[in-house]
């Protein structure tokens, strides 16, 4: 604090006082309920003088902070300072005015990669993805490609603002950079294929992730809940145990996400076990493989309206019931990813069907992901039979089957399916995917349903706000939306 700000603080606390005392002196013949009164005024008064001054010091402090920014003859010193004022600005709950600050900065046009990449770090803290994602390519640019961190995390944010394929990009060049060794993209880069419901994929990244760094506890625990999901308990644990072991040999303290994540695991096989003892029959579907598959086939054929089907899908009610596979459409299940990562897509969607047929006529895991491998062929009318079979048996537990659906109705110009699969899609994800809320209000105005694409782009800001802060393009779509909504409202007004 400086000393201006000291000598008020003294003159404030000594008026406090000297008044408490005149105040004492006056009254001492009043009744003792006036005085117990005005004691607890001149307390509190005492007591705020000190936090008003605080916080004139505080202001005083950013404002000097801003000053020396704006003065700085260096750009390098400047942007050193203006970094340092946006985060004292954050801290003080100033986010919007520190956002504004770190955004005007980053537009500057000069040489300072390490800037622009500390700027985006900022930015993505406060929630401000699409800026951030400037910033991290400007530093990435300005060398010539040659900046891994800066790549790594503008995937990150790309990955918030559900621009995937962009995202991808980004996250494999970070890898080549580091010649395939770079922990945090390979954990990311598993993510973003879990997030499209590649399992494989984001297993095996997950898997390399433990390799190349034995204590990431966030991979362990992903990659043991993609493998229990696919019905591979045992080997789920196996994982869980090993790195509970390592963490042990180094003497450090074992993550509360593992313990939980293993106590899930273990309780989910238990219930089913005690399921598949009290049934004791045969597989649900086993006769009706040969059918399930006709159908689809037929399906794709006319690939029937399928509104009603996606529109009765809703989350689900309690606990959901943990996978069950059996060895063989396990093993097939493996081959056919192995297949997919090697980009056989032929042989993958063959063994896809093995599995399915293995299974029963049905195995979500594998449908799933012959949907996804047949839409990858661009056979999108086959895929979306495929994921549909996904739909009418286990819609509630995959809400990315719907997004997948919502792309594929979109292409083919059914709007109508299109919107409706986007909906479910962004209803059973929750708060997990606000990005599905985009593509529902992009399919609901080109629909002509204005309203329903205003509420589905508020949703989205609503739900980037809680992460953080919403991006500007999409507030910007919020008031373009509701501009929109005025003037086709106001003839119907005038006409009434």
């Amino acid at each position: 604090m400086n000393k201006g700000s000291k000598t008020k603080l003294a003159a404030a606390l000594l008026a406090c006082v000297c008044a408490h005392a005149a105040r004492a002196q006056e009254g001492a013949g009043a009744p003792q309920g006036t005085e117990a009164v005005r004691e607890r005024r001149v307390a509190s008064a005492a007591a705020a003088a000190p936090a008003a001054a605080t916080k004139e010091g505080a202001d005083a402090e950013l404002e000097a902070l801003r000053a020396q920014a704006e003065t700085a003859a260096a750009p390098a010193e400047r942007g050193r300072l203006s970094l340092a004022l946006a985060e004292r600005l954050a801290e003080a709950g100033r986010r919007a005015e520190a956002a504004e600050l770190l955004r005007s900065a980053s537009s500057d046009e000069r040489f300072d990669p390490q800037f622009f990449y500390n700027a985006g770090n900022a930015l993505a803290r406060l929630g401000e993805s699409e800026a951030a994602a400037t910033a991290y390519r400007k530093a990435v640019s300005q060398r010539r490609g040659n900046y891994s961190r800066a790549q790594h995390n503008l995937g990150v944010v790309l990955m918030r603002l559900g621009r995937w394929e962009e995202a991808e990009e980004s996250l494999r060049s970070a890898l080549r950079l580091e010649s395939n060794t770079y922990a945090e993209a390979s954990y990311s880069l598993g993510r973003l294929h879990a997030l499209r419901g590649e399992s494989g994929l984001a297993a095996a990244e997950w898997a390399r992730t433990l390799r190349l760094r034995p204590n990431h506890a966030d991979a362990a625990v992903a990659l043991a809940r993609s493998l229990a999901e696919g019905g591979d308990t045992a080997q789920a644990l196996a994982v869980l145990d090993a790195f509970a072991a390592g963490v042990q040999r180094r003497g450090a303290v074992l993550s509360r996400e593992v313990t939980v994540a293993r106590g899930e695991i273990v309780a989910a096989a238990n219930v089913a076990a005690l399921a598949r003892a009290a049934e004791d029959v045969e597989p649900a579907g086993a006769v009706t493989g040969t059918a399930d598959a006709a159908g689809e086939a037929k399906a794709a054929a006319g690939l029937p309206d399928s509104t009603a089907l996606l529109r009765a899908a809703r989350a689900p009610r309690g606990r959901e019931a943990q996978l069950v596979v059996d060895r063989q459409s396990f093993m097939l299940l493996l081959d056919a990813r192995a297949a997919r990562a090697d980009d056989r897509k032929e042989e993958a969607a063959a063994l896809y069907r093995r599995a399915i047929k293995e299974g029963g006529g049905y195995l979500a895991p594998a449908n799933m992901e012959l949907g996804l491998t047949l839409l990858s062929m661009r056979r999108n009318e086959e895929a979306a039979a495929t994921l549909l079979s996904v739909v009418r048996k286990d819609g509630a537990r995959y809400p990315l089957v719907f997004y997948h659906l919502g792309r594929i109705y979109e292409h083919l110009g059914r709007l109508g399916e299109a919107g409706e699969a986007f909906a479910r899609a962004a209803e059973l994800a929750g708060e997990g995917s606000p990005q599905f809320y985009v593509d529902l209000s992009r399919v609901r105005e080109r629909e002509g349903r204005g309203a329903e694409a205003l509420s589905a782009a508020e949703a989205y800001v609503r739900l980037m706000g809680r992460a953080g802060a919403a991006p500007g393009w999409a507030q910007e779509r919020v008031e373009s939306l509701r501009r929109k909504a005025g003037r086709e409202a106001a003839p119907a007004a005038v006409k009434n």
